[in-house]
């Protein structure tokens, strides 16, 4: 398939610098812009490289951009993928380089896969996929063989766990399954609507994965932390745990109910 060129935006890098061990471990907040997630994730790549991993992986909340009461992305991953460019820029702009440019132009640019919005950033020092999918996964891996070359992943579209896996059958399947483990969870944020609750599950290089609520007036609560990713219903248990929850006052309500029927 041709490589086409891919939309270049200027960027401000406003992280600062790696420090040591004990202070960076100190837990993250929720980031409430754009602009401070993608300062974050930078912070948390930073300090992975630092460590020695080279395979990262990401995952953004990406700001919605032409949606309708339908559908927040009535474009599809096309649109997404509009959304998406800025924060790649942005999120490159110094990451591996003291200096910090006006825009991406010395990074080669294309499309793996333009029908899926599979793109590639790429430089002799680091390189980064958008929304790479399974079917893209044997050219990926050839991005690997550069050597201490950092590889990031940024919103990945295959989805784990599922009965008809997105990596296939057989030994292909685990040959992709064991090349995805590879990457490290460096940086995620990700909204989920629980039990009427508005949720986010944040994790920062190194830091642990924590979730927090955010209330009706707009306060932000961390519920809990936790050493692995928290399943669905692990999740769901977490916010049953909260006092006052919407979910905990629909039962009281039921029970009130089933108690004078």
């Amino acid at each position: 398939m041709p490589h086409r060129r891919l939309i270049a935006f200027a960027s401000i890098d406003s992280t600062p610098n790696v420090v040591g061990t004990a202070q960076r471990r100190i837990q993250c907040s929720l980031p409430v812009t754009l602009e401070q997630s993608v300062d974050q994730a930078k912070l948390a790549c930073r300090y992975a490289i630092g460590d020695g991993l080279t395979r990262l992986q990401l995952e953004f909340l990406l700001p919605l951009i032409g949606a309708t009461d339908l559908d927040d992305w009535p474009g599809g991953i096309q649109q997404q993928f509009k959304a998406a460019v800025p924060i790649v820029s942005s999120l490159l702009n110094g990451l591996v380089e003291d200096e910090v440019v006006d825009d991406d132009s010395s990074y080669r640019k294309y499309f793996l896969d333009e029908g899926d919005a599979t793109g590639v950033w790429e430089k002799d020092k680091i390189a980064l996929v958008v929304f790479p999918t399974a079917e893209s996964l044997p050219t990926i891996e050839n991005l690997t063989t550069v050597a201490d070359r950092p590889l990031l992943l940024l919103n990945p579209q295959w989805q784990a766990g599922q009965v008809i896996s997105d990596f296939g059958f057989g030994d292909q399947r685990k040959q992709r399954e064991k090349f995805v483990q590879s990457f490290s969870n460096v940086y995620f944020l990700k909204q989920i609507r629980i039990l009427g609750e508005d949720v986010r599950l944040l994790k920062s290089y190194p830091g642990i994965w924590q979730v927090f609520v955010i209330n009706k007036g707009g306060e932000v609560e961390c519920l809990a932390r936790e050493k692995e990713k928290p399943s669905y219903k692990r999740l769901q248990d977490i916010l049953k745990e909260k006092k006052g929850n919407i979910a905990n006052k629909v039962s009281d309500i039921s029970k009130i109910q089933d108690e004078y029927l």
